[in-house]
């Protein structure tokens, strides 16, 4: 799932940093709170093609989270766990364990944006394998391309 990487190597869709700077939005806020809006430094994953990294001034990230963190919510129960990790929540990417890496999971309705400038490369934790980036890719299709019913 994934490869090694070189410190100063490009970045890649499906690298994941820690400590990135990225805009949050509170869930419970009205519209006169706007403003209290903030900025966090969080784990997140790159979700912009690679050739776009290399030419954009903005890329496409979401946040990762660790299993545990999701689990120390109470929210999900043992059976959403077993889901997460088989890839069948369409809106969550599943990362295993790997070294010093936690079981941790890509939030994709938490997709948002960053410049360029706030990518760190030695905040680089991890990089995808090509075979983890085409579970990426289809992840992020079944998320934005799902199917519906349309009566005709």
């Amino acid at each position: 799932m994934y490869n090694q990487f070189s410190p100063d190597e490009a970045f890649y869709q499906g690298d994941i940093l820690v400590d990135t700077p990225c805009f949050v939005d509170r869930e419970d806020r009205n519209e006169a709170e706007i403003e209290n809006a903030s900025i966090k430094r969080l784990s997140v994953m790159i979700l912009s093609q690679t050739c776009d990294i290399l030419r954009k001034k903005f890329v496409i990230i979401a946040p990762v989270v660790t299993v545990q963190d999701l689990q120390e919510t109470g929210v999900v129960n043992a059976d959403q766990i077993r889901s997460l990790k088989k890839q069948d929540i369409k809106y969550w990417f599943y990362l295993p364990a790997h070294e010093d890496f936690p079981d941790s999971y890509v939030e994709f309705t938490k997709i948002t944006h960053t410049s360029i400038s706030n990518l760190i490369k030695n905040k680089r934790m991890k990089s995808l394998s090509d075979l983890g980036r085409h579970w990426l890719s289809y992840k992020v299709s079944d998320f934005f391309g799902r199917p519906f019913n349309r009566q005709i």
